[in-house]
C-alpha cells in the first residue's frame, strides 16, 4: 500500500494539472439560469426604452411550469390598461438558455449592442455566436427573416 500510494498522488496531481490546462484555455459553456435571463430581459427591455420603473409596465415570465418555446427563457411586456379594456404587450423576448441570444418573438429581431454582449459572454461563457447558429434559432422560434439587429 505505501507503495501504491505516490503513484495515485502523482496521478490525482496530473490529472488536476491536466484539468486546469484546458479549462483555461477553453472556457466553459454553461446554461443561464431564470434569474440570469430575468437580467438579460431588463437590459434589453431598457435599451428599446421600456421604463420598468412605470407602475403600469411589467416584465414577466411566460414559462409557467415548462418553457413557453423549448430552449428558450421567454418573457413579456405588458402596459396594463388605466381604464376598462386589455393591455397592451410592448415585447415579448425569447433568450437562449445557452448562448444568452435575445428575440423579440413578434418582431423576429435578434438583439445585438455591447452591455448585452458582456452580459452573454459572463453569464455562458461563450462569445459570440455564428450565423449558422443565429440561423437555426430564428427558425425556432418561427422567423423565416430576422429584423435588423438592433444596436447601441
Amino acid at each position: 500500500m505505501r507503495r501504491l500510494l505516490p503513484v495515485v498522488l502523482l496521478a490525482f496531481a496530473l490529472l488536476g494539472a491536466a484539468a486546469s490546462c484546458c479549462s483555461a484555455a477553453q472556457p466553459a459553456r454553461r446554461l443561464l439560469t431564470p434569474h440570469q435571463a430575468h437580467q438579460i430581459a431588463v437590459v434589453v427591455a431598457r435599451h428599446d426604452q421600456i421604463d420598468l420603473s412605470d407602475t403600469h409596465i411589467e416584465l414577466n415570465s411566460m414559462d409557467l411550469g415548462s418553457p413557453f418555446t423549448p430552449g428558450f427563457f421567454s418573457f413579456i411586456v405588458i402596459r396594463e390598461s388605466t381604464s376598462p379594456g386589455p393591455d397592451e404587450t410592448l415585447r415579448r423576448y425569447a433568450i437562449n438558455r445557452r448562448t444568452g441570444d435575445v428575440w423579440e418573438m413578434t418582431l423576429c429581431t435578434h438583439y445585438n449592442f455591447p452591455d448585452l454582449t458582456r452580459m452573454q459572454h459572463t453569464f455562458s461563457g461563450r462569445n459570440s455566436t455564428d450565423a449558422s447558429e443565429l440561423a437555426s434559432q430564428g427558425k425556432q422560434l418561427g422567423c423565416s427573416q430576422p429584423s435588423a439587429n438592433p444596436a447601441s
